[in-house]
């Protein structure tokens, strides 16, 4: 096992586990201020009418079953082991993985101001089907095929300084290959760079050794765009 490169995705991982608790906190206080809002009103005595006070608490209510989805969401987020081992390549479903990969960087992309589109995980009427099917498969470990996307996205948010992201799929000249492409588009802080950034690194690297790979295809003030592309599980 290459020691050196398991302890640079341990760092990695731990950072990303700082920033997305740091954004867990923004998420939640927003409904928790809202409660607490709303049930200082009626116990303070500043309603007008006991119809006012419903009101209060119903808001205060509504503000709770929020909180209740925000943190059943998480405590599930929170079980996402992603072990740091050797690569297992193996025949995997891409959409479930993205789905978590899409809930684990949205709130760091919306604490931003980015708007985080991914049109390829979305039907595009309500008789039409998603344009990424349940049952289509790459080779890849799933934990590092995870990390590296996790990286991938937690780049990208870091070189957009506001406008959006969004990810599109497409088939590629190459028999057998998926891309998965990022375009981001506002104002990107300069220069957009990937020489020296472990994010990045760790990224490429457990790409490459899943037979993938990881290419910046554009870069600009006001543009950047990131390729990743898998193999298709044969």
């Amino acid at each position: 096992m290459d020691w050196q490169f398991a302890f640079e995705r341990s760092e990695v991982m731990r950072a990303f586990q700082q920033e997305l608790l740091v954004s867990i906190g923004h998420e939640l206080r927003n409904p928790l201020s809202s409660q607490m809002g709303s049930l200082q009103l009626v116990l303070s005595d500043l309603c007008d009418s006991p119809e006012e006070e419903r009101e209060y608490l119903q808001s205060a209510k509504e503000a709770v079953e929020r909180l209740i989805k925000l943190l059943e969401e998480y405590t599930r987020l929170a079980r996402h082991d992603l072990p740091i081992q050797p690569l297992r390549p193996e025949p995997t479903r891409l959409r479930p993985l993205l789905q978590d990969v899409y809930s684990l960087t949205r709130l760091q992309a919306q604490d931003q101001g980015i708007r985080y589109e991914w049109p390829a995980l979305q039907p595009t009427s309500a008789f039409e089907v998603p344009l990424l099917p349940d049952s289509l498969t790459v080779w890849a470990d799933p934990h590092g095929l995870v990390q590296a996307l996790l990286g991938v996205c937690r780049w990208g948010i870091r070189t957009l300084r506001y406008g959006s992201m969004a990810l599109h799929l497409y088939s590629t000249p190459e028999e057998g290959r998926l891309c998965l492409e990022w375009n981001l588009e506002g104002r990107c802080h300069v220069p957009v760079q990937t020489e020296g950034c472990a994010v990045w690194r760790v990224s490429e690297r457990l790409l490459r050794d899943m037979g993938g790979y990881l290419e910046l295809c554009e870069s600009g003030i006001y543009r950047v765009g990131i390729k990743v592309t898998l193999r298709l599980a044969q």
